[in-house]
Parts: structure tokens; C-alpha cells; sequence
């Protein structure tokens, strides 16, 4: 097995280079090579990588590659030795991981050639998006923890960089300034846990922590601090409550960028992380219960917003929340091969719903408001029948993908409350089921008042846009301008480029549930990508269950999904007509329970005024007054000095006679 990680690095990271340095004066032609062709070699490499490790046995670590580039750090020797390599892990976590940033990366890229064709900063754009592959290859190869910081880092500037994109605008600039912050947050989380590994372990590579867990007693409360402060920066990156606030304001963003941080990459970190450092969680089974408790309060309360958003985005961005609140309990219940499949699945289908989103509002000239569409179905034909998939992928319906990977995920869970008798697990579980009713529901919701009813557009987008122009001189968030369509006669299919990675998207949403689990259906033995991840969870034990016991999971998930379709159809499928409720429990919904106003006055507001105050008497007063002393200080011996400034030279001798007697007396004193 070789190991081609470094040149699964290497291409994104010259892309971004060359864009940033030379990419302005490039044509559009060169700008696509570059961008693409670093992105698809990067893919390349990924996918040799992936098909070297499938000849290799699992026996003794033979999945298992760890290249050192250079040694970076060499200090001591002995027992009391430290050193710090930049080295590139590759095991089958690693592999898997590449080939989702790497592809889903790339139909991203294509389709951006579309999407940003008009936009000015075009080859900017481009450089940034080559950069947060860059990053997110980084975070996913290293094989120590300083480095996986680094490549941590990366990406949260890389997505601040992106989501600010039209940074003329005040929204998108304060959407990543959010998120940026509140990145750092988690940040601080994982660089006081690594403190802790290097304390507790002296050692920051990942084997030699991993193979020394038991340096750190099972329970201990050193090894529930490193894995809460684990947890919190992927918290912090998966947007878990209560740091999730950051990920619907970066809709902000060019939609592109919406789907690549969703789908493909930085979303997703946290849940590598958790599956990466599995080892350490293994021995802190708090902190793994915190890990499922907080996943599946998250994905009940986003799933409860989207229910009634208007932006198709935000619509979206709940949804991933949520979802990423299933690939948590997951972990939490000790199936981390469950949380990664429904992260593969999850990046088929959720990248195909971001892009099919923009490609509605490519056609619509830049709406995004869904009570301003509907009737699309018959000019939008292949992104209807692609978003029809993603959308019955993601609401968890058979046989589509999203399917199979969210039944591993609940019948794990199910599995583990029969198991310990736990009723903890089985108000875990019972939450999974009704947020899978409630996905179904609003994702059908959000398809149905786009492509079916009659056409909502024309003088109501008119006179929304109007509105909008006021703020801001910069072009609008989704880089089309205003003036949508007036007439459903002027909505058009968008062009090749945009709607083949929606094909292909759509044909692995259908196809990807067959890797993973089929014991559903009487075959125990077929589970591609679990026995493929296998030897990097070597030493995990998940309860079973009986094939009775699944179906009984699967079959309440397939019926809350259904419930939640039939709703939807039933309310929306004649088309979205819109009406505010005055009901408090919709307000508090539609207000996402209030939690941004309680932030500006529980923490915004105080931080500004203790700002206000520090500017008004330390700026002003106490640093005002110190400057003005200053000043008054030299200006007051300057102008003692100036007087000596006669130009008379008898006023000069009479000044150095008078010195030579000071240093005649002073030797005359002493001797």
C-alpha cells in the first residue's frame, strides 16, 4: 500500500497560489484549469489511495500507513524525548474521508463554473475554494494532533474567507465574522485538550496516543476533560447546540459554498474528530453519553426551525444541522462506522440539495424565498427530478440512501437501550424517530412550494428586491443581481455544467445505500463500507439485535417519514399559500426560539457596552490625557531649549567656559 496523501495535498494548495497570486490577469479558461484540474488530481490521488488499501489485509496494521514528510521538532532523547513530525496518515477513516472532500469537492467546483460565471471575483473565488480543499486534506491526513490543529484552523479561515465572499455586503461580512468567532471558540476546546494529551501521554501522534489509553485510567476525570474539550470544538465546527448559531447565517455565502461547507467538508470535521480520537472516548463513557445526548437534542430542535423557514437555504441549513445531530448519536452509541456512512450518504444528498437549490435560484434570477416560487416542475425538469431524489434521500425513505445509513443509526441505538436496559437511550431513540417525521415534513414542504402550484413570482419578487436594494451598493447574496423572472416563461433549466453534478449526485443518493448494511433484508454478512472501516475501530463492540427488533426500527422510521410526506402533500402539494400564524408556539419557531436575541442581550450588548466604556475613559480619558501630558511635556522643554538658541557667540563661549569650570571642579572634588 502506498501512500499518495502528500499528493492529495499538494495540488489544492498550489491552485490556491497560483489563483492568489496570478489569477486576476487569467482568463476565465485558465482560472477553470487550474481550479479543477488541483481539485480533480487531488481526487485522483484520493482515489488511487482507496483502491491500493483494498488489496492490502487488515491483518496487523496492513490498512494502516503513516508517512513522515519532514521532522519538524526533535528535542531530548531517551524516555524524556519530544518530537513533532509532519507526518500523513493513511488508514481505511483517511481514505474514506479523502474520497468525500475530494469528489463531492470536485462536482462543486464544476458546477461553480455556472453558478459564478458573471460574478467579478471569479478567479478569487476559485482560490478559495482550491484553499478549503487544501485545509480540509490537512485536517483529514495528519497524523498528530498539532497538525490536525492546523489544518483545524484552516478551515475555519478558509470558510470565513468563503462565506464573506461578497464582503461589500454588511450581511455577509458579519455572517463569517460569526462564524469565525464562534470557531475559535472550539478552537480554544481543542487546543486546551491537546495541552492535556501531551500532559497526560507526552506524545502528540495519534498510534502512540491511541495505543496508550490506558495511561489515562478508564472514567478518570482527565480523560472526560480531554474528551468534553474534544467535543466542544466539534461542537464548535458541526454547529451542535449551543454553537450552532453560526451555520444558518452563512448562507450568506455564494450557494456553492453552502454546499461545500454542508456537505463535503467543514461540517463534517467534528464528526471525524469524535470517530478519529474514538480511542480516548472509548475510556470516558460520559463524555460519549454527552456526545449522543447533545446529537439528538440538536437534531430535534433544528429539525423543529426548519419546519417553518421561508429561505430554501436556511430551510437547508437546519436540515444539516440536524442531521449532523444523527451522525453524533451515532458515535455516542458506539457505531462510528454508522456515523460515517450517514456522513457519505449525507454528502450525496445534502450537496445535491444545496446545489439544486442554487440552480433555483440561478433560474429565478437570484430568489430565495419560497413563497415567491412554485410551478417549477415544468421549466426546471432535470433539477426537479434530482431534487425529488435528494429530498426523498434525506427524509429517510427506502431504498434510497438516506435510508439505509439513518436505520443503521437508529437501530444502533435501539440495539443499545435493549441491550442496557437504559431508558436514556430509549428517549434517544424515540427522538430519532420523531425528528425523521418531521425531516420528512419540511424537506417535502420546501419541494412542494417550489415546483408544484402555480407560479408566485413576478411583482411580489419585484417588490421584495426593491426593498433589498437599499442596503447595499455590492451585488446580492447569490451573485445573480435583482429582478427575478416576471413570468414563469422566463424560468430556463440552467446550463451543462450546473446540472450534470446534479445527475451524478442524484445517482449516488440512489445508489449509496448499497454500502453499507443490508441486514435488514436477511444478509448480515454485506456491509461494504463497515467491513472496510473496520480495522481503524478495531476493539469497539456494538450490541445487535434481532432481525424482528430491526424491522420494528426501521418499520416506525419508514412510517414517521411517511406521516411527515402525506402532511406535506397534503398542506402544500396545490401549492404554498403562505399566511403568518399568530400562534406563539409558530413565533417561537419561525424566531428560532429567540436564541440570537437572548445571545445579543445576555452577552453582545454587555460586550459592547464594556467596549463603549473602555473607549470613553481608557481611549479617552486615561490614554487621551496621558498623550496630552506628553505632548504638553516636550513642548515645554523644547521651548526651555529654543531660548538657549540666541545666535549670539558670546552667549556660546560665555555657555562653554562655564562648562569647562563644571568638569574642572568636578576632577578638583574627586581628586
Amino acid at each position: 500500500m502506498i501512500n499518495l496523501s502528500l499528493w492529495v495535498l499538494l495540488p489544492p494548495l498550489l491552485g490556491f497560489i497560483v489563483l492568489g497570486l496570478v489569477g486576476k490577469v487569467l482568463p476565465r479558461a485558465a482560472i477553470l484549469t487550474v481550479g479543477w484540474g488541483a481539485c480533480g488530481l487531488a481526487f485522483l490521488f484520493a482515489l488511487s489511495n482507496f483502491v491500493s488499501m483494498l488489496g492490502t489485509s487488515a491483518a496487523n496494521n496492513g490498512r494502516v500507513n503513516d508517512t513522515v514528510v519532514y521532522h519538524w521538532i526533535t528535542s531530548g532523547t531517551g524516555s524524556g524525548a519530544f518530537n513533532v513530525d509532519f507526518g500523513l496518515l493513511l488508514d481505511p477513516l483517511t481514505a474514506t474521508m479523502l474520497l468525500v472532500v475530494t469528489g463531492v469537492g470536485l462536482l462543486i467546483h464544476i458546477y461553480s463554473a455556472g453558478y459564478m460565471e458573471d460574478d467579478p471575483g471569479f478567479w478569487r473565488f476559485f482560490a478559495y475554494l482550491n484553499f478549503f480543499i487544501f485545509s480540509m486534506v490537512l485536517l483529514v491526513t495528519a497524523d498528530n494532533f498539532l497538525f490536525l490543529l492546523m489544518g483545524w484552523g484552516l478551515v475555519g479561515l478558509a470558510s470565513f474567507l468563503l462565506i464573506g465572499f461578497w464582503y461589500q455586503r454588511s450581511a455577509p461580512v458579519a455572517a463569517a465574522r460569526k462564524a469565525f468567532v464562534i470557531n475559535v471558540i472550539g478552537d480554544f476546546g481543542l487546543m486546551l485538550a491537546i495541552f492535556l494529551i501531551f500532559l497526560n501521554y507526552g506524545t502528540l501522534n495519534f498510534q502512540s496516543v491511541f495505543t496508550n489509553v490506558n495511561a489515562v485510567s478508564t472514567g478518570s476525570a482527565t480523560a472526560v476533560a480531554i474528551t468534553l474539550l474534544i467535543f466542544v470544538a466539534c461542537a464548535a465546527k458541526s454547529a451542535q447546540l449551543p454553537l450552532y448559531m453560526w451555520l444558518p447565517d452563512a448562507m450568506e455565502g455564494p450557494t456553492p459554498v453552502s454546499a461545500l461547507i454542508h456537505a463535503a467538508t467543514m461540517v463534517t470535521a467534528g464528526v471525524y474528530l469524535v470517530a478519529r480520537a474514538h480511542p480516548l472516548f472509548q475510556i470516558a463513557p460520559v463524555a460519549l453519553n454527552v456526545v449522543a445526548g447533545i446529537g439528538g437534542a440538536t437534531a430535534l430542535f433544528a429539525a423543529t426551525i426548519a419546519l417553518v423557514q421561508l429561505d430554501i437555504k436556511r430551510v437547508l441549513a437546519y436540515s444539516t444541522i440536524s442531521q449532523l445531530g444523527y451522525m453524533f448519536m451515532a458515535e455516542g452509541v458506539y457505531n462510528y462506522s454508522a456515523g460515517i456512512f450517514h456522513l457519505l450518504t449525507h454528502a450525496f444528498f445534502k450537496a445535491l440539495l444545496f446545489l439544486g437549490a442554487g440552480a433555483v435560484i440561478h433560474a429565478l434570477g437570484g430568489e430565495q424565498d419560497m413563497r415567491n416560487m412554485g410551478g417549477l416542475r415544468s421549466r426546471l425538469k432535470i433539477t426537479f427530478w434530482t431534487f425529488l431524489f435528494a429530498t426523498w434521500a434525506i427524509s429517510g425513505l427506502p431504498p434510497l440512501a438516506g435510508f439505509w445509513s439513518k436505520d443503521e443509526i437508529l437501530g444502533s441505538i435501539f440495539a443499545q437501550a435493549v441491550h442496557t436496559a437504559n431508558y436514556g437511550y430509549y428517549v434517544l431513540w424515540g427522538v430519532g424517530i420523531l425528528t425523521a417525521g418531521l425531516t420528512a415534513f419540511y424537506m417535502f414542504r420546501l419541494f412542494f412550494s417550489i415546483f408544484y402550484g402555480e407560479y408566485r413570482g413576478g411583482a411580489a419578487v419585484q417588490s421584495a428586491h426593491e426593498d433589498d436594494e437599499e442596503e447595499d451598493l455590492a451585488p446580492a447574496n447569490h451573485g445573480h443581481g435583482h429582478g427575478a423572472p416576471a413570468s414563469i416563461y422566463q424560468v430556463y433549466e440552467v446550463p451543462a455544467v450546473m446540472w450534470m453534478p446534479l445527475a451524478i449526485l442524484a445517482f449516488l443518493s440512489i445508489i449509496g445505500g448499497v454500502f453499507g448494511s443490508f441486514s435488514l433484508i436477511g444478509l448480515p454478512n454485506w456491509s461494504p463500507l463497515g467491513n472496510f472501516l473496520a480495522p481503524a475501530f478495531s476493539g469497539v463492540q456494538t450490541p445487535e439485535i434481532s432481525l424482528g427488533l430491526e424491522w420494528v426500527s426501521a418499520g416506525l422510521s419508514i412510517a414517521a417519514a411517511l406521516v411527515g410526506f402525506f402532511l406535506a402533500r397534503a398542506r402544500y402539494a396545490q401549492g404554498f399559500a403562505y399566511k403568518e400564524s399568530t400562534s406563539p408556539v409558530y413565533k417561537l419557531l419561525f424566531n428560532k426560539y429567540y436564541v440570537d436575541e437572548a445571545l445579543g442581550w445576555i452577552i453582545v450588548k454587555p460586550v459592547q457596552g464594556v467596549g463603549r466604556l473602555a473607549t470613553r475613559f481608557l481611549d479617552g480619558s486615561l490614554l487621551g490625557g496621558i498623550n496630552t501630558g506628553i505632548t504638553a511635556l516636550f513642548r515645554g522643554s523644547s521651548s526651555g531649549i529654543r531660548r538657549l538658541q540666541t545666535g549670539y557667540m558670546r552667549n556660546y563661549a560665555l555657555a562653554i567656559l562655564f562648562g569647562v569650570l563644571l568638569i574642572v571642579l568636578y576632577y578638583a572634588v574627586r581628586g
